[in-house]
Order: structure tokens, then C-alpha cells, then sequence
């Protein structure tokens, strides 16, 4: 390996020691949580597995971790729930500014009618749905105790899924956190394309039996 890229991979294991390591994780964590609910521009699920990693080397608290994310993304939840409910038809023409928004809004909005809240446990998991789904939750009124009764219960199995995959990673890669991280984050990679694949075979199936009975 070349002598400036062995420095550089050095430099990085040095900085997520020392970020593992900081009395200050689990504030980030609950910060960018809560942000990252209300505006997704940096994904919390890496920090998640990051202190994740930190508890497997016994700097941070497993169950602080968990509950640091899950507070941080319920405050972040709710707040883009009241932020639904309070923006009437702006939000309708916000939403229609993007063909992927408009559909995922008329989507939800006929998921949280019909199936409850079973939608939003599991939005989460598809790419940029969570803040449209949430906004939309708001904006068609859904009663907010199930809201929140729903949303803890997501946030609970998506950021104990995430912290867990960090813990195995460093509990895997003791000695390198670099390693451990690569691990961790490709092991979610894996999952979620796992995940999402089988979701978009699943729709493509049903749209086909859908056309069927329709042509029939």
C-alpha cells in the first residue's frame, strides 16, 4: 500500500478512536437524530453505528445509544408532523413540485387510512419517504396518539437493527475501527438492498396481477 494513503487510513482510525471515545457521542447522536428527521441532508444511521461500535469497545452504553437515537428521532418526527398539520395547501404544492413526492404523499396518505400505522413503522426504510411521510401524516390530519405510538415503536426496531449491526462490527474488528466500520456499514448496505429489492420485486408483482385482472 502507498506510504500517503497507510497515513491517511492511520489519520482516520486516530479521529473515529477519538470520536468513539468522546463523552460528546451521544449528545451528536440525539442532535443529528433529531435533524436528520426534520431535514435528511446527513444520515444519522452512520453515527448510529459508530457508537454502536464504540459500546462493543466499551467506551459508550449499548441501551443509551438506542434510546439517544430513538428520543432525538421521535422529537424530529413529531415536530414535522406538527409542521404537516399547520402548512395546509402549501404543502400540497410543495409536494407537487416532485413527481417521486406527489406519488409517495398519495401513497401515504391512502397507506395511513387503510392500513393505519403500519406505514409509518416501515417508510422509514425507503429512501427520503420518512420526512414526506410524516409531513403527510400531519397534513391529513391522522390522530396524533397513534402517531406517536407508531413511530416509537419504528424507531425502536430501526435504531436497534442499526446500533446492533455497529456493536457486531466492532465487536468483530476489536483492534480496528476502520475495518469494523467498513463492516458495519456494508453489512447495512447489504440488508437495505436486500430489502429494497425484494420490496420493488414484490410491487412489480403485484402491478402484474393487478394488470391481469384488469385485462381479464
Amino acid at each position: 500500500m502507498l506510504p500517503g494513503v497507510t497515513e491517511l487510513m492511520e489519520a482516520a482510525r486516530h479521529l473515529l478512536g477519538i470520536a468513539m471515545a468522546s463523552h460528546w457521542l451521544i449528545l451528536v447522536l440525539f442532535v443529528a437524530a433529531t435533524v436528520d428527521a426534520v431535514f435528511p441532508v446527513v444520515p444519522s444511521e452512520g453515527l448510529v453505528v459508530t457508537a454502536g461500535m464504540a459500546a462493543a469497545a466499551g467506551h459508550q452504553n449499548l441501551l443509551l445509544v438506542i434510546v439517544a437515537a430513538m428520543v432525538g428521532s421521535v422529537i424530529g418526527e413529531s415536530v414535522c408532523y406538527f409542521l404537516g398539520r399547520g402548512s395546509g395547501p402549501a404543502l400540497h404544492r410543495w409536494m407537487r413540485r416532485q413527481e417521486k413526492r406527489q406519488r409517495i404523499f398519495e401513497k401515504v396518505s391512502k397507506a395511513l387510512h387503510s392500513r393505519g400505522g403500519l406505514i409509518l413503522m416501515t417508510v422509514r426504510y425507503i429512501p427520503g419517504a420518512r420526512m414526506v411521510a410524516t409531513l403527510t401524516a400531519g397534513a391529513t390530519a391522522y390522530s396524533f396518539r397513534k402517531f406517536i405510538l407508531f413511530t416509537i415503536a419504528g424507531v425502536t426496531i430501526a435504531y436497534t437493527y442499526v446500533a446492533l449491526l455497529g456493536y457486531l462490527g466492532g465487536d468483530a474488528f476489536a483492534h480496528d475501527s476502520l475495518k469494523a466500520l467498513a463492516f458495519s456499514l456494508s453489512l447495512a448496505f447489504t440488508i437495505g438492498l436486500v430489502i429494497e429489492t425484494t420490496r420493488r420485486v414484490a410491487n412489480k408483482r403485484k402491478a402484474m396481477a393487478a394488470a391481469k385482472v384488469t385485462a381479464g
